[in-house]
């Protein structure tokens, strides 16, 4: 497949994905309700995974038609960029980071902020946590003001097809997080939001309450206050 193509149509990279999420539900399916080796909260139930379905369904909807409108904007803003960068591993790799770090605060406000969170709250409300979960969205989502955490980017320079991309890229991996199959990921806890630090997101401990905000480097919640480690 030409690469190029996720780049001028960056919403194919959750199509390419598609695949895998679907093998880990399966997976996590069969290791959790037939092999009964998980908790109950991490069972599939039926009338839930289709809710989720349901609510991604309406939230890729509402998300393409915000997309079509924002998108302009982008573009006229993009026209006004700070600076010209060129695109290679090192900018890519730098877009990364400040998408990460853009996306850090995007979170940490849609818990904060009342307007926000009440399109959030969506995502919390399932009483269970396995893959299926990063799919129950809601359809306000993408109006409560997520696009606006990305303008920073294009106005320093970065083509809005290539945030787009990382924006979503950003997204399609935080979907492995959303389990309770995978216990511990060793040193790689120390850097990367991991199922461990996800799982302490969505808990509803007082001490987890509003913790682990992180998309893809746990390193902002270190850095800003928020991290929580799982107990």
């Amino acid at each position: 497949m030409d690469v190029t193509i996720l780049i001028s149509h960056p919403e194919y990279l959750l199509l390419v994905l598609a695949p895998l999420f679907v093998l880990c539900m399966v997976a996590e399916w069969y290791w959790g309700d037939r092999c009964q080796h998980l908790a109950e909260s991490a069972r599939y139930k039926p009338t839930e995974v289709l809710c989720n379905f349901v609510l991604a369904g309406m939230h890729q909807l509402s998300d393409l038609l915000t997309g079509l409108l924002i998108s302009q904007l982008y573009l006229m803003l993009f026209a006004w960029r700070l600076f010209e960068i060129e695109m290679n591993v090192f900018s890519f790799v730098a877009l990364v980071l400040a998408q990460d770090f853009c996306y850090y605060w995007f979170h940490r406000a849609s818990h904060r902020v009342r307007w926000m969170w009440a399109a959030h709250v969506v995502h919390h409300s399932s009483e269970n946590m396995n893959f299926s979960t990063a799919f129950r969205q809601s359809l306000m989502y993408p109006l409560a003001g997520m696009w606006l955490f990305w303008l920073p980017l294009v106005i320093i320079g970065f083509d809005p097809k290539w945030v787009v991309f990382v924006v979503l890229l950003n997204l399609g991996l935080q979907f492995f997080v959303h389990t309770q199959a995978i216990k511990s990921l060793g040193p790689l806890e120390w850097l990367f939001n991991t199922p461990s630090h996800h799982r302490v997101h969505h808990g509803r401990n007082p001490q987890y309450i509003d913790k682990n905000y992180a998309g893809v480097f746990i390193i902002w919640d270190k850095l800003f206050g928020s991290f929580e480690k799982e107990q």
